[in-house]
C-alpha cells in the first residue's frame, strides 16, 4: 500500500531544490495538471522490483493521487529507429517521485522498464534522470527546446503536439532528448507492468569495431562500422580527428532500413573514430582505426 510521504507544499518545495531529473516551477514548458480519478484504471497496479524478482513498492493510478503526488503533461518529440520524427502529446507521474516513494532514488544505478508483453528498457541513473527536452524542430536543430521529465503517463496521443487530445492509455515511460537527433522512441515502453532497481555499477558497452581491419585497404574500398549489440546501441564517428560525440554523424540511423547505413568512403589516409552510445550501459572507450589505401 502506497505510503503518503510529503504533502503537495512540502512537494513543490524539493521539486524547486533542482533533484535531477526535476524541474523549478517556473521552467519553460512545464506544467502540473490536474489527474482524472482514474475509476477504470484503479485495478492497474504497477510493481517496482529488484534485480531477484522481490517486490519493493507497488502503486496504482489512484493511490499516486490521493498521495498528492503532482501530475505534469507537456509534449515529447521523438525520433524512431525508421527513422522518423514524432510528437506525442503526454500526461503523467514523474519517474522521480514515483521511485521517491518507493525509496530508491538516489540508489538505483540501473532502472528497467517492463512491459505486460515482455518488452523492456534499461536507462542509468544518468540516461533517466539528466536533463532532457523537447524539440519543436526534432532532427533539425536545438532551437526552443523545453525541459521536461521522465512520465510514466496515464493519458497520452501519438502523433499529437495537442494536450487537450490525450486519452486515457495503458502506462507508458516518456523520456525527453538530450539533443533533437536521439533515438527515443524505442524507450517510450508501453504497459509498463514492473519497474526493476538495480544498485550494481553501470557496465560500459564494448568499442565498436571495423570491416576490413585497419591498416592497408584496397583503393575504392569503403569501410563499415560494427557491433556486437549493433542493433541496440547507435555508432557516432568523426573523419577530422575529433573525438565523437552524441551529435557526431551517426553511422546506423536505422534498424529498418539497411540502406541507409552507409560504409565510409576512404579516399585516402583516414583516421575513423568512433563512439558506442545506447541505453542500459555507460559510452564505451572511442576506438580509433586508420587505414591507408593501397594501388
Amino acid at each position: 500500500m502506497l505510503k503518503v510521504k510529503f504533502i503537495l507544499p512540502v512537494f513543490v518545495l524539493l521539486l524547486s531544490a533542482c533533484a535531477p531529473g526535476a524541474l523549478p516551477d517556473d521552467a519553460p514548458g512545464y506544467a502540473v495538471s490536474e489527474a482524472p480519478d482514474f475509476t477504470e484504471n484503479d485495478d492497474r497496479r504497477i510493481r517496482v522490483v529488484s534485480t531477484d524478482g522481490s517486490e519493493i513498492f507497488s502503486f496504482t493510478y489512484a493511490e499516486l493521487k490521493n498521495a498528492q503526488i503532482v501530475s505534469f503533461s507537456h509534449v515529447y518529440s521523438t525520433v524512431n529507429n525508421w527513422p522518423s520524427t514524432r510528437f506525442f502529446a503526454a500526461e503523467g507521474y514523474s519517474v522521480t517521485d514515483i521511485l521517491t516513494e518507493a525509496g530508491v532514488y538516489g540508489t538505483a544505478q540501473m532502472v528497467t522498464f517492463r512491459g505486460e508483453d515482455g518488452y523492456e528498457v534499461s536507462l542509468t541513473a544518468e540516461q533517466l534522470f539528466s536533463t532532457r527536452y523537447f524539440y519543436p524542430n526534432v532532427n533539425e536543430n536545438g532551437e526552443d527546446a523545453e525541459p521536461v521529465l521522465p512520465i510514466i503517463a496515464y493519458r497520452w496521443r501519438e502523433g499529437s503536439d495537442d494536450l487537450t487530445s490525450v486519452r486515457e492509455e495503458g502506462p507508458c515511460l516518456f523520456i525527453g532528448q538530450t539533443d533533437p537527433f536521439e533515438h527515443t522512441n524505442p524507450a517510450f515502453v508501453e504497459n509498463i507492468s514492473e519497474i526493476v532497481i538495480s544498485d550494481a555499477p553501470c557496465e560500459k558497452w564494448p568499442p565498436a569495431s571495423t570491416f576490413p581491419l585497419p591498416g592497408p585497404i584496397a583503393e575504392g574500398e569503403t569501410v563499415k562500422l560494427q557491433h556486437p549489440d549493433y542493433g541496440l546501441v547507435k555508432l557516432h564517428f568523426t573523419l577530422d580527428g575529433s573525438d565523437p560525440t552524441a551529435l557526431s554523424p551517426m553511422y546506423n540511423p536505422s534498424t529498418y532500413r539497411p540502406e541507409l547505413n552507409v560504409p565510409i568512403p576512404v579516399p585516402g589516409p583516414t583516421v575513423i573514430k568512433a563512439i558506442v552510445i545506447g541505453y542500459g550501459k555507460t559510452d564505451s572507450e572511442i576506438a580509433v582505426f586508420e587505414f591507408t589505401p593501397q594501388d
